[in-house]
C-alpha cells in the first residue's frame, strides 16, 4: 500500500507554533513546482513497482496552488506510477483559500480527501496562534465543502494551548463535530525550536498551560469523540468507523512511502531518504538532474526502533510476537526488559500479547518512545 507525499512549502503567514518547512515568499512557486514535478519523474523507481494507494499533497500550504497546477502533479504521478483506481488523494487546505469554485475546481482534477487546518473555532485562540481566518470563515468553508461534493473531510484541532480554558476547548470540538467530519487531527501544542511560540516563551511573553490542564483537554477529547462514534486509532487521530486516514495509516504500518519537494522524507524499508530543506538549493539540484538529499541505510537495530516509533503511536500497539518473530528472542527480551518500568507505572499495558499506551501513556508518548529505543 504505497504512497506519495507532495510537500508544497510555501504559506501567506507563519503560524506562531509551526516548525514545518515553509516559506512566506511566493516568488519561487512557479519554479518549485516545475522541480518537485522534475523529481516525481527522477524517483520513479523508488518504490519498485509498487502500485500507489495514497497521495497527499502537504505543506506549507497546497491550497495556495491552484487546481490546474494540482492536476499536472496528479497526471505526472499517473504517467510515472500505477495509480489505484480508489486510491485516497488528499489536500491539505486553510479555511481562507476555500470559496465553492476553488472546492468544485479540486473536486474535478481528482482530490477526493480534504484536510482543513480549523485549528479552534474561537477566535481569541485564532487571533493568538496568527491564523488568516476567523471562525466564521472556518464555519462557512466546511459548508461549502460539502456543497462541492466532499465527503471524506479531515478537520486540525489544537488544544493546550494558553488561555484556552477546558469549556473553551469543549466548545471547539463540539462546533466542530457539528459538521460530521469523517476523520479528525488534535494535536496538542508543541514548543519547536526557532519557532515564534518558543521565542516569545523564552522571553517571557507567554506561559505554557499546567500540564493538568492539557491532562483535561485530553480527557474531554476522548470522552466527547467516543461518545460521538469516533474510534481513537492513533494518539492524535480519531475517525468514523472505516474512515481511517489510509495515508497517515500507512507511515504508522510500516509501509512504502515516496517523499518529494523540499524537507520531504521517504521510506522503502531499507532505507530512509530526506531531501534538502532549502527551497533555491532543492530547485538548483534537481534541475541539474542531481539528488537533492541524503540517503541513511536501516541497520537492524534502527528498523526496530522505527517500528517501535510507529506501532507505539497507534492504539494496536506493538505486537511482541511480529517483534519476536522478525528480530529474534534477544530484542524481544530487551524490549520486555526496558518496558517493564514503564508497565509497572502504568504507562503502557500489555494486552494479548501486544505494548499499548495507557491513557496517561499516551500523554508523553515520545518519552516512552525513547525509552524504548535500543
Amino acid at each position: 500500500m504505497a504512497g506519495i507525499y507532495v510537500h508544497i512549502p510555501f504559506c501567506r503567514d507563519a503560524c506562531v507554533y509551526c516548525d514545518f518547512h515553509f516559506s512566506i515568499s511566493l516568488g519561487q512557486l512557479r519554479p518549485m513546482l516545475k522541480a518537485i514535478e522534475t523529481e516525481v519523474r527522477a524517483r520513479r523507481n523508488y518504490l519498485e513497482g509498487e502500485t500507489l494507494h495514497t497521495v497527499y499533497f502537504g505543506g506549507g500550504t497546497p491550497s495556495l496552488v491552484n487546481p490546474a497546477a494540482i492536476a499536472n502533479l496528479i497526471t505526472v504521478i499517473r504517467e510515472n506510477y500505477e495509480l489505484d483506481a480508489n486510491a485516497e488523494i488528499s489536500l491539505e487546505a486553510n479555511p481562507d483559500d476555500l470559496n465553492g469554485n476553488y472546492l468544485s475546481a479540486l473536486r474535478q482534477v481528482g482530490i477526493n480527501r480534504l484536510s482543513i487546518g480549523i485549528q479552534s473555532f474561537d477566535d481569541q485562540t485564532l487571533k493568538f496562534m496568527n491564523r488568516r481566518h476567523d471562525s466564521a470563515q472556518a464555519k462557512a468553508c466546511l459548508q461549502l465543502a460539502r456543497t462541492a461534493g466532499f465527503d471524506n473531510l479531515n478537520l486540525d484541532l489544537i488544544y493546550g494551548l494558553p488561555g484556552q480554558d477546558v469549556e473553551k476547548w469543549r466548545n471547539t470540538i463540539n462546533t466542530a463535530l457539528s459538521f460530521r467530519p469523517e476523520h479528525l487531527a488534535a494535536y496538542h501544542l508543541s514548543y519547536e525550536p526557532g519557532t515564534v511560540l518558543d521565542y516569545r516563551t523564552r522571553k517571557g511573553k507567554i506561559t505554557p498551560v499546567d500540564e493538568e490542564i492539557s491532562l483535561a483537554h485530553f480527557r474531554v477529547l476522548l470522552e466527547i469523540m467516543e461518545n460521538h462514534g469516533y474510534q481513537h486509532y492513533e494518539i492524535s487521530n480519531f475517525a468514523l468507523p472505516g474512515r481511517n486516514s489510509q495515508h497517515n495509516s500507512a507511515y504508522w504500518t510500516g509501509e512504502k512511502y515516496l517523499g518529494v519537494g523540499p524537507s520531504a522524507h521517504s521510506y522503502n524499508r531499507r532505507s530512509r531518504y530526506w531531501n534538502l530543506a532549502k527551497n533555491s538549493s532543492y530547485i538548483r539540484e534537481i534541475m541539474a538532474g542531481r539528488s537533492a538529499g541524503e540517503e541513511e541505510i536501516l541497520d537492524e537495530k534502527t528498523r526496530l526502533n522505527e517500528y517501535l516509533m510507529t506501532s507505539l503511536r497507534t492504539t494496536r500497539g506493538v505486537d511482541m510476537e511480529y517483534l519476536q518473530r522478525e528480530w529474534g528472542e534477544k530484542f524481544y527480551r530487551q524490549i520486555l526488559k526496558l518496558a517493564e518500568p514503564f508497565i509497572q507505572g502504568k504507562r503502557l499495558n500489555m494486552e494479548d500479547n501486544r505494548l499499548v499506551l495507557s491513557l496517561e501513556g499516551m500523554f508523553i508518548a515520545d518519552h516512552i518512545i525513547g525509552g524504548l529505543f535500543l
